[in-house]
């Protein structure tokens, strides 16, 4: 039950951080005269915000671990589409010292890399924990 605890807690976490971020405490570049590339990449990022508070909560009431599993794996893959995003699919200001490439991408990415070794790690513990408690089964 901790373990269900606590990664709802990292993935609600990290849910609000890509939702909220962007917005408020790594804001992306200012633009009164038209709208640059780097606000469609952060209205795309709050979509995998919100996928990733979804996979939270759906892994809080999940009730095999198998359901677990595929949820870890599929929460891996909202991680990847939220470095894909800025990096490759929508981009942002080709200029390396506008605010979205010097600090809001990164911030994302670094949400985004601990997250998936987070997962990784809680995918490692869900096999061996399901492969120990089904060798103490059998006689």
């Amino acid at each position: 039950m901790r373990n269900r605890i606590f990664t709802f807690i990292i993935l609600g976490l990290s849910g609000l951080l890509y939702i909220i971020g962007p917005h408020r405490i790594f804001k992306v570049c200012a633009s009164k005269e038209m709208v640059m590339t780097c606000h469609w990449s952060v209205q795309a990022e709050a979509g995998i915000g919100i996928l990733l508070l979804l996979s939270g909560i759906l892994y809080l009431t999940a009730g095999s671990k198998e359901a677990r599993l595929f949820l870890s794996i599929q929460t891996i893959g909202s991680y990847l589409v939220g470095i894909l995003i800025p990096a490759w699919l929508i981009g942002g200001c080709k200029s390396k010292e506008m605010a979205c490439q010097s600090l809001t991408f990164p911030s994302l990415y670094l949400i985004s890399i601990l997250g998936i070794l987070y997962t990784a790690g809680n995918i490692v513990y869900i096999y061996f924990v399901r492969k120990a408690e089904g060798s103490q089964k059998q006689p």
